[in-house]
């Protein structure tokens, strides 16, 4: 834990938190960005945590970087944490401030970031249904590895069940709640939480955990319509190399917020489903299962409304017009693309659970067939090339 940080004059301020293991590069492309931000005054407290690399050079850099905003405090652990334990040591510092935004080393952050933060913690920052305020607007449901964008219903935050990792906020109610419910279940009960296989079987991350914890608990998480972060993804633990794929739209100017109650927002589950879907085709939650992205498996509803072809009769279909997708839905834009399926009623399709020929158009709007061809030929040569020179 952080040591020297009193509780007493700090607890009615929001602090970053900024987390580092080894890429000084990174940390200071970081740290650059919030010199850059706006704050509201000059006593906003910055908390640099650094996992133990034996990496002099940065932990002489961190020692010595002026923060001109507020009280700079420095923690360099003394052994390997690893990142998921060294996030959870993060989170708990959520008990010494009004809230934490936390921010990993290869992200970038918008000017005004801050203000985001402070306007949002003030109107959510309580609500018990919320588990986390991101900074990271979702272009892509990750999962499904598609594009993903939520309905502008003149609000300019939105609830998801996907927890952000790419900037995000905790007050201490959000943090002892998610660590109360982490410390009373297993393993398995994570595995039994219906939520996306592919973070069930991650081993190192943090995430995973939290994931569990907002579908366990009914709780989401506030994401902005236009993102204060990005990611530049940078080799690391979880990292890539020169990966654009999480790189966002930006917030370059001043913003009044609409902020309306949490029960007036729009709601997306884990899967990146509209949750008003239900309603819309005149469903219960019970009925059906919502898979939009062709992800969601089928655990045990009558209906299924997805975008993939199933071995079922279709009992509706709506075409890959509008867009965000769920708009198909909910003005009834009848076609080819997206099924509602009866799963008491089987049909004679033989090849089951693939996309059906609607959905890469649709996704890849404004890219030109010609170019698709000769990335998908380039991917091709690529691995042909890999499996010659093993």
């Amino acid at each position: 834990m952080v040591v020297g940080i009193d509780h007493n004059s700090n607890k009615g301020k929001i602090a970053i938190i900024c987390v580092g293991y080894n890429r000084l590069k990174s940390l200071k492309r970081l740290l650059s960005s919030l010199l850059d931000a706006v704050y509201p005054s000059k006593d906003v407290p910055l908390v640099i945590s650094i996992d133990c690399s034996g990496d002099e050079t940065l932990y002489s850099f961190v020692e010595e970087f002026k923060w001109p905003y507020g009280q700079k405090y420095v923690n360099i652990q003394k052994e390997r944490l690893g990142l998921k334990n060294h996030i959870f040591q993060c989170g708990d510092l959520t008990r010494l401030f009004k809230a934490i935004v936390l921010l990993e080393d290869d992200l970038f952050v918008s000017p005004f970031f801050y203000e985001y933060v402070e306007k949002t913690v003030e109107k959510y920052g309580e609500a018990d249904e919320i588990a986390e305020i991101s900074l990271y607007k979702n272009e892509s449901n990750g999962y499904a590895g598609l594009p993903f964008s939520n309905i502008q219903d003149g609000n300019d935050v939105f609830l998801m069940q996907d927890v952000s990792t790419w900037g995000q906020c905790w007050t201490e109610q959000m943090w002892s709640k998610f660590v109360a419910w982490r410390d009373s279940h297993t393993e398995e009960d994570i595995q039994n939480i219906d939520m996306p296989e592919r973070i069930k079987q991650w081993e190192r991350a943090w995430s995973k955990y939290y994931n569990a914890y907002v579908v366990a608990t009914g709780r989401h998480v506030i994401y902005p319509n236009i993102s204060l972060t990005t990611n530049f993804s940078d080799a690391g633990e979880h990292g890539g190399t020169q990966n654009s794929a999480v790189q966002v739209n930006l917030l370059q100017g001043k913003k009044e917020y609409c902020l309306r109650p949490v029960s007036e927002l729009a709601r997306y589950d884990i899967y990146s489903n509209n949750e008003a879907i239900v309603n819309w085709i005149g469903k219960t939650s019970d009925d059906v299962c919502l898979d939009v992205y062709g992800i969601h498996q089928n655990a045990g509803e009558r209906y299924i409304l997805s975008t993939r072809v199933l071995p079922y009769n279709i009992v509706d279909s709506f075409a890959l017009f509008m867009r965000p997708i769920e708009l198909n839905i909910k003005y009834q834009i009848k076609g080819k693309g997206i099924y509602l399926y009866d799963t008491k009623l089987n049909n004679c399709v033989t090849r089951k659970n693939y996309f059906g020929k609607y959905i890469i158009p649709y996704f890849a709007n404004g890219i030109r067939d010609r170019y698709l061809l000769e990335y998908a030929w380039q991917l091709l040569k690529n691995k042909i090339k890999a499996k010659i020179c093993r």
